[in-house]
C-alpha cells in the first residue's frame, strides 16, 4: 500500500514534486536529507527543470518496502505540508 502522492516503482516508493523555484526545491532536498538520517535511509533525490524534485525511497537490505520507508515517506509529506506552499503538478 502506498501513501497519497506516492507510487511504487521497481521496489521503491517514488514521488514527484514541483516547487515555486530552484531555491525552494534545493531547500526541500536538504530537509529530506536531514530527516532521512533518522530512518537510516538514503533516498535518491533529483532536481530537474529547476523546480521539479523526484524522490525514490528504497531499502537495498530487505525485499520490498518496509515500515522505515513508509515512515520516511510520511516525514516527507509533513515537510511538504508544513514548509512549502502548494504548487500544482505539471500537466
Amino acid at each position: 500500500m502506498t501513501q497519497a502522492g506516492w507510487r511504487q516503482e521497481d521496489g521503491a516508493l517514488v514521488r514527484d514534486l514541483r516547487f515555486r523555484d530552484f531555491d525552494a526545491a534545493f531547500r526541500f532536498v536538504g530537509l529530506v536529507a536531514r530527516g532521512a538520517v533518522d530512518y537510516q535511509r538514503r533516498p535518491d533525490m533529483t532536481i530537474s527543470e529547476f523546480n521539479h524534485v523526484r524522490l525514490s525511497i528504497s531499502n537495498l537490505n530487505h525485499a520490498g518496502i518496509t515500515h522505515a520507508e513508509l515512515r520516511l515517506a510520511a516525514k516527507v509529506d509533513a515537510i511538504v505540508e508544513w514548509s512549502f506552499p502548494a504548487v500544482p503538478p505539471r500537466a
